[in-house]
Order: C-alpha cells, then sequence, then structure tokens
C-alpha cells in the first residue's frame, strides 16, 4: 500500500553537527513505525524546504522511496538557508559530506546504510562525499555533475564561463546571501539587493562586467567569486576539489545521469569512465551505470531548446525516482545494478538504447576536413591553400545562441539545447564548412573532437569551433560546441595546432541532411570576450595543416 502523510513522519530542522561545531540542519523523511532502515541523503545549496525541487527537480520522491523501505534526509549545505557557517562552494563539502553520512548512518531511523543522490551541485557533494570513502556509503546516484570544478565549470578549454557564473551568483545563490547579511549588516544587505533588482531589470548587466567588476559588488555575499577569477589555470586551488584526480578512491557504485546538451556532460562522462577504470573495488567498478538523455542543464521535458525529441525522451517518462530506487535497492542487496552499463538516447531517431560500454568500441573516428572552398568533407585538403581569415571584435563578438549554455536572463534555461543557428552563421567574423548531402544514414555517437590550424594574433585567440545538422528545411540545428584560449604572444606567430574538445553527443541523420561546422573566436556572453582589443587570425587548411572534425561513426 502506498504511504500517506500519515505513515511517514517528516522532522523539520534537524541538527547535524560537523566537526568544528558548526550546525547544519536537515528534515528527515521517514516511516512512522520507527523501524531502522536504509537512508538516502541529499546535500543541496538550494533550500531543502522548497518541495517542488525536493520532490521533482532533484530527481527523488522521499514519499515514494518510504513506500519502497527508505528514509530520506535533505540537509541544507553549510552557509545556505538553515544551517549555519560560510558558504565556500565545493571545498567544504569534503568534510562536511563525510561527517553527514556518518551522523546519518548513526540515527534511530537508519541501519546504518546510506545512499547519497541529487542534481547538479548536489550531484557534486555526493562526488565529493564520496572521495573520501566513508564507511556507511554504500552507493551514489550523481546527476548532470561535473567531474571538478575549473575545466567544465567556471572554465572551458581556458576561458572564463561567465555566462554560468554569472547566473549561479546572481540568481541561484545571491538572494539567500542577501537574507544572511541582512541579520548582521543591513545597509550593505540594502545595497547588494538594489544590484540584484538592477540585474532583474538589465539581465545582460552582469554579463558586461569584467570579471574583476562583478566580484566588487557582489563580494559580501560572494567571496569565493575572486578566488575562481583569480585563479584561471588549473592550479592547486581547483586541483583541491578535483573529482576526476580520485576516482581510485571511491569505493561504491553510482548512477551517473547527464544529458547531450548540458554544460556538465563531459564532466559525467568523465566520471563514469574513469570510475568504471579505477575505483577502490571490483564491485564499485562493475556498478558504476551511465544514463544520458537529450536534455540541458536542469531541463528535463521532451522539448530541448526548439527540438522535440518525443514524450518518452523526458525524465518524467524516463522516472527517475523510480531508477535511482531500483539503483539503490539492487546495490543494498549486494547485487548488480539493474539494466546494462550504458543507456543512451539517440537524437534524430528519437530512442533510448542500450550498450555495454562507453565510448562505442563499434565507433570509428573519422576526420572530415575544413577545405578553403567552404567544403566539409573526409577527402583530404589540397597541398596548397590560401589562409581563411577570422576577424574578431571585441565590442560586436559572435553572440551566444544554443548549446550547453546557462545565462542569468530571468530565463536561464530557455536558450540552451538544439537551436537554429543560421543568423551567427550569416555573419562575416564566422567561418562556415559544409557537407554535401548525405547518401546514407550516419550516425554519430562518442566523443567529438576539433584539430584547426591557426596563426592567432599576437594579442592572443579564443578559438570557438561549432557543429550543427542541417535539416530538410534548412535549419541548421545546434549538436556540439567547444573553445580555446590562446594566451598572447611575444613577436610573429606561427601556425598553432589547437585542439578544441566538443565533448559528445549522440546523433543520427538521414539522407539528405548536411553537417555544418562554424569557426569563430568569440561566444559572447557564454563565455568573456578576449581579447580586449580587435584581431585578426589565420585558419589554415591545406595537405600540411588539415583543420577538420573528429567524428566518432557508430
Amino acid at each position: 500500500m502506498a504511504h500517506d502523510a500519515a505513515d511517514v513522519l517528516v522532522r523539520r530542522g534537524v541538527a547535524v553537527p560537523m566537526r568544528d561545531g558548526v550546525v547544519l540542519r536537515a528534515d528527515v523523511w521517514a516511516p512512522a513505525d520507527g523501524r531502522p532502515r536504509p537512508a538516502l541523503l541529499q546535500r543541496t545549496p538550494y533550500d531543502r524546504t522548497h518541495l517542488d525541487d525536493v520532490v521533482g527537480t532533484m530527481g527523488l520522491d522521499p514519499l515514494r522511496a518510504a513506500d519502497a523501505g527508505f528514509a530520506t534526509v535533505v540537509q541544507d549545505v553549510r552557509g545556505r538557508y538553515g544551517s549555519e557557517g560560510s558558504f565556500e562552494p565545493y571545498v567544504q563539502e569534503l568534510d562536511d559530506g563525510e561527517d553527514t553520512v556518518a551522523w546519518v548512518a548513526a540515527q534511530p531511523f537508519c541501519d546504518g546504510r546510506v545512499a547519497m543522490y541529487g542534481v547538479s551541485y548536489g550531484g557534486s557533494s555526493q562526488l565529493l562525499a564520496a572521495v573520501r570513502a566513508p564507511a556507511a556509503l554504500a552507493a551514489i546516484a550523481p546527476s548532470i555533475a561535473g567531474a571538478e570544478f575549473w575545466e567544465g565549470r567556471s572554465y572551458q578549454g581556458g576561458a572564463l564561463h561567465l555566462g554560468f557564473l554569472a547566473y549561479w551568483t546572481v540568481e541561484a545563490l545571491a538572494p539567500d546571501g542577501v537574507a544572511r547579511l541582512a541579520r548582521r549588516d543591513p545597509a550593505a544587505a540594502r545595497r547588494i539587493a538594489a544590484t540584484l533588482e538592477r540585474f532583474a531589470d538589465e539581465p545582460d548587466a552582469p554579463l558586461r562586467m569584467r570579471p574583476a567588476e562583478l566580484v566588487e559588488p557582489l563580494h559580501p555575499v560572494a567571496p569565493y567569486l575572486r578566488d575562481w577569477f583569480g585563479h584561471p589555470w588549473r592550479d592547486a586551488y581547483w586541483q583541491a576539489t578535483s573529482i576526476r584526480d580520485r576516482y581510485a578512491q571511491v569505493a561504491v557504485p553510482a548512477l551517473h545521469v547527464g544529458g547531450w546538451h548540458d554544460s556538465f556532460i563531459g564532466g559525467t562522462l568523465a566520471n563514469y569512465v574513469g570510475m568504471r577504470a579505477h575505483a577502490a573495488t571490483p564491485a564499485a567498478r562493475e556498478g558504476q551505470r551511465l544514463v544520458v538523455g537529450p536534455w540541458a542543464h536542469g531541463t528535463w521535458s521532451e522539448i530541448q531548446g526548439e527540438r522535440h525529441f518525443g514524450a518518452h525522451s523526458s525524465r518524467a517518462w524516463l522516472d527517475s525516482t523510480r531508477m535511482n530506487l531500483e539503483f539503490f535497492a539492487a546495490v543494498l542487496r549486494g547485487e548488480a545494478p539493474p539494466g546494462p552499463p550504458v543507456r543512451l538516447f539517440v537524437m534524430g531517431a528519437d530512442r533510448w538504447r542500450d550498450e555495454d560500454e562507453w565510448p562505442l568500441r563499434r565507433a570509428r573516428t573519422v576526420a572530415w576536413h575544413l577545405r578553403p572552398d567552404g567544403a566539409l568533407d573526409p577527402a583530404p585538403p589540397p597541398s596548397e591553400a590560401r589562409p581563411s581569415a577570422i576577424a574578431h571584435d571585441p565590442a560586436d563578438p559572435v553572440p551566444t545562441v544554443a548549446g550547453a549554455t546557462i545565462l542569468p536572463d530571468g530565463k536561464a534555461m530557455l536558450r540552451s539545447g538544439a537551436r537554429d543557428r543560421r543568423a551567427v552563421q550569416a555573419r562575416a567574423d564566422v567561418l562556415v564548412f559544409e557537407s554535401a548531402p548525405l547518401e546514407e544514414p550516419l550516425e554519430i555517437t562518442g566523443p567529438l573532437a576539433a584539430e584547426i590550424w591557426i596563426v592567432p594574433d599576437r594579442a592572443g585567440a579564443d578559438v570557438v569551433v561549432a557543429l550543427s545538422e542541417v535539416m530538410a528545411d534548412g535549419r541548421a540545428m545546434h549538436v556540439a560546441d567547444g573553445v580555446v584560449r590562446l594566451p598572447a604572444g611575444g613577436g610573429a606567430t606561427a601556425p598553432v595546432r589547437v585542439e578544441v574538445d566538443l565533448l559528445a553527443t549522440s546523433l543520427a541523420l538521414v539522407p539528405g541532411q548536411r553537417l555544418r561546422v562554424e569557426v569563430c573566436g568569440s561566444c559572447a556572453p557564454r563565455f568573456d570576450v578576449h581579447p580586449q582589443r580587435p584581431a585578426r587570425h589565420l585558419l589554415l587548411h591545406d595537405a600540411a595543416h588539415p583543420s577538420r572534425v573528429l567524428l566518432p561513426i557508430a
């Protein structure tokens, strides 16, 4: 029989002490019979009392968990909402995650076994706890979570993820920070609240600022921004919280869930591959599972951007609560998790497909060359060809359209996903290369990359590459993209081979469709603009300098 409200006892604001005396607050959802059972733990910076998130967005319904024989604990992380302390993103989750798992395991409602779940930051908080290998932790289920907090989150290819960081700070984190500040410095809180109101009226305002300009008005509620902007390379600051450097310390099975248009898809895939190969025990290695849908970050519906992938593509159809509970139940019984190791949604074909591994061993990498006549073709380029010029004007950068992006515009996740890129491709500062119409079906499933030969301006360069599929009606729908930042040089520059990570996709195309590749020098405001003066770069595409995209053909 399903539980109703009388069958489940919910305790609000339970104190959870940390090793340094700081008290975090949690809500406990436990069957009212009082019997100890396994506990599911979510640790979130987004307000444990917000029921839409707790029951819906975060991927697991505590009432259904009670039906399945679990207690559930939802905790505000340090420095957020009901919890004491100062919020220092990610850094704090190593100790606090380990302490919270131990606390949950010792409670009367828990039988000593704990599993963790959650999305985005809630996925990262699990992974950081798991690298400490707490004895009571039995399994984790991180959704749309990265592998570290430099590459793929704060930076990509050396370029600052300005759009995401501005969104995350201004819309997701700052309001609670202002409420906390008001208790000790009302005047300062009013000043920051006024700044946030201006940002709400002018959504692009934080994106027009230089990083240092964004730090100053928000520093009292977001002091970590100074650290993020002040560490542009993967130094010891970022390595201290890197998950990808610690896969061998993870001793539990994990259910990794990601989306092809999600900003953290690269990290999600790296986590699965890394733990499958290097986790601490055979059971942990064999217990890794991967599910990837067509989704963007935080948007789980069948509509992604301007594409409709069918009702069965949504997370509601997939039923993430059932998926998580079945995974946890099997692991706790000492069994292999249910289902195949990998489940992928193939866009274009618009269907789910089970696989034994990622990447697919049967996929062969084929180089499609950027030819001087604007063609995109597996045939190699001519032995000699004039380079193509890429103009870059920081006062008029190439705008962000579609892709794995989140921007602070009040509709943060509605500009992401698969969208028509023709307006961008029509710009004079964007080089476009297009294939002939396909004569046979083509499936691209796996990691994507580009190798671009460029003579950069002495001021440095951003090399942005985007892949799109051209539909029968002429729309050029975004598939994947990436960026690499080249620093300023001294004197005359020589050709440089730039490897651009385009992350990954699974896409089926039909005869008559085309592939299209863009190369340009900016993507704003998703990435900050560089360099801060007009520049001119040369793209090379001859036999000695074969610029190309590398596509995994399944």
